[in-house]
């Protein structure tokens, strides 16, 4: 069976007041009321005016040209009210078309939809009888209060949308560094595999001891040049830090000219990136890879005669 999950249309807003006599739960043997039931005052504030409030949403499942079940919300004084802040949902099958998933199918998509709204709670009555109690617990739903035969129940999206949002923040921690690695490993092959993709048109690049490359094309020419009278024999990366759109790496490094002379420090970079995931700028600091104490040997302090061109 095909079935369309998708928003209600306006001029089908009358099925609900079927849907509503349909969600309805009867205990096995209990003979159905009549379905002028729903036009009881508990009743209609799931109908009545329905579309014209902000928070009112609906989806229904919709099979062979028909519409055979729905899953709507509104903030109404209803069994499941919480709040003036919180949605309450119902949710309805012909029968029929029961025990097919759909219902998990149109729970799952009006909460999808609430939190694209901006509603990050939602809430619900149900009998604790009913079969229906197990999908709202599988969808995240939890007792919130019990009230004679029923739960009052609440799903708190919070969570979830902080986890999102935490999950896709490490996501792109792990592409920007694997990005430094790939501008780190194009030293040590010796190959440009992307600058132009790498480096923002207008980056910024400068190195620790003074030259500064503007554009891509120009952090490529000076890769290209420097690469033939030189050679990175070592470029570790010891560890990342992330904030916002910064990235700084900590880094050991080793060259050797074709003059055979031979340059190792440690450094960082800190680097910026764009919206695009482009580095925008990028500023080294080195630090001698050899360090000693002046003071080893009294109080006046002896310090080694050396040139470091690389901080």
């Amino acid at each position: 069976m095909n079935v369309t999950i998708r928003k209600m249309h306006p001029e089908e807003y009358g099925l609900l007041r079927e849907f509503l006599y349909q969600a309805i739960y009867l205990p096995e043997g209990v003979q159905p009321p009549s379905r002028s039931v729903v036009d009881l005052p508990e009743l209609q504030v799931y109908l009545a005016g329905f579309g014209a409030r902000p928070g009112d949403h609906c989806l229904v499942a919709e099979a062979e040209g028909a519409v055979i079940g729905a899953a709507w919300c509104r903030i109404m004084e209803d069994y499941g009210h919480i709040d003036d802040d919180t949605p309450s949902l119902a949710i309805s099958l012909l029968p029929g078309y029961r025990g097919w998933g759909i219902g998990t199918r149109l729970l799952g998509g009006l909460l999808r939809l609430l939190q694209e709204n901006g509603y990050l709670r939602a809430s619900l009555s149900v009998q604790k009888e009913n079969p229906a109690l197990r999908l709202y617990e599988r969808e995240g739903f939890r007792i919130l209060a019990e009230r004679g035969t029923e739960y009052q129940m609440l799903r708190d999206m919070t969570r979830t949308v902080q986890q999102e949002d935490t999950d896709m923040e490490h996501t792109i921690e792990k592409q920007r560094e694997a990005k430094i690695r790939q501008w780190f490993s194009m030293w040590l092959d010796k190959q440009d595999t992307g600058i132009a993709d790498l480096f923002a048109p207008d980056a910024v690049y400068i190195e620790s001891w003074g030259p500064e490359y503007h554009g891509s094309g120009k952090i490529k020419l000076w890769f290209d040049e420097w690469n033939s009278r030189g050679e990175v024999q070592r470029w570790d990366i010891r560890q990342y830090f992330h904030k916002g759109d910064q990235t700084v790496v900590e880094w050991s490094f080793r060259c050797v000219m074709t003059d055979d002379v031979i340059q190792s420090f440690e450094g960082i970079s800190l680097i910026r990136w764009n919206e695009a995931g482009r580095i925008c700028f990028l500023q080294e600091f080195g630090c001698n890879e050899t360090r000693y104490d002046p003071y080893a040997q009294g109080k006046i302090p002896v310090f080694w005669e050396e040139q470091a061109l690389w901080f």
